[in-house]
């Protein structure tokens, strides 16, 4: 008999493949220990609880990951919470109670720093600017005065706070147009004596010879003795104004040569000879506060 072990045509081997089937319990969430038990596959939880659709639904409920607050009350038909802010942020002051506090109105004399407490390595808030004004509440602690900044009570440097406002610092009631193209000192000296004098109202700025072509210069138009008042106070406040020289009635003063007036030639008119303006010549910029 030939062996058949190697024929091509012996029959295949037929090759069964285990199917694997899934309890319906396989696929409940882990809750707990389940317990099989009988052949009827019944199951109840570890604490003897038998499994119903009723008790499946509840420990799916159990197992799932809590919803935030905007979820919970959605999921109910209900606005979502409203959150609360208001502890980030400082409370409003009482206006009666801040205007009650103010005693009176100071000017910074310098840029000043604004502190939270009457102490040089407290917090520093702000910094008020250069002739810019702030209200005190007349409080001091030493070397400090209390304000009020943003309607708080804070503290700066008393010695740079002042009852009188910096030479050159507000603008001229008259208006400003004058100012267009003129160097820092020039427009101080244009504010301060528009502030001194608020009779004069005309103005000479920028023009196209010398030192009016640069900024450098302002006439104050003025034809009466008031000029001499204005040239004495332009002298007495030359350095808090950066001025280099004037020219008034056909004399000059430049303090960097000399302490007193001296004349000057015929230059062959009212205007050329300084008669019906003050000329004032700035450095530009060398204005001490």
């Amino acid at each position: 008999m030939a062996d058949q072990r190697h024929s091509k045509h012996a029959a295949p081997r037929t090759i069964r493949r285990k199917r694997r089937t899934l309890s319906a319990w396989a696929v409940l969430p882990t809750v707990g220990m389940l317990t099989v038990a009988g052949a009827a596959g019944a199951a109840v939880f570890h604490d003897g609880t038998p499994v119903t659709s009723e008790t499946l639904a509840t420990a799916k409920a159990q197992a799932a990951p809590s919803k935030d607050l905007f979820a919970a009350s959605a999921s109910r038909g209900q606005a979502p919470a409203a959150v609360s802010r208001s502890a980030e942020r400082p409370p409003v002051p009482n206006v009666a109670a801040v205007e009650e506090k103010i005693a009176g109105l100071r000017y910074a004399t310098t840029d000043i720093e604004v502190h939270a407490d009457a102490k040089s390595g407290s917090p520093v808030l702000a910094t008020v600017g250069y002739g810019d004004s702030v209200d005190i509440t007349g409080e001091t602690n030493g070397k400090w005065a209390q304000i009020m900044h943003n309607d708080l009570p804070r503290w700066v440097e008393a010695d740079k706070i002042s009852a009188e406002e910096p030479l050159g610092t507000a603008p001229c009631a008259s208006g400003s147009g004058v100012e267009n193209g003129l160097l820092p000192d020039t427009i101080k000296v244009h504010r301060a004596v528009c502030a001194k004098f608020p009779s004069i109202v005309s103005y000479g700025g920028i023009a196209g010879r010398g030192e009016h072509a640069t900024g450098h210069s302002l006439d104050i138009m003025v034809s009466s003795d008031l000029g001499n008042e204005i040239a004495s106070y332009l002298q007495e406040n030359r350095a808090e104004l950066g001025v280099e020289y004037l020219i008034w009635r056909q004399r000059i003063w430049r303090p960097a040569t000399s302490g007193a007036w001296r004349g000057m030639s015929d230059r062959g008119g009212a205007t050329a000879n300084h008669m019906d303006h003050v000329h004032v010549t700035v450095y530009g910029n060398a204005a001490t506060r």
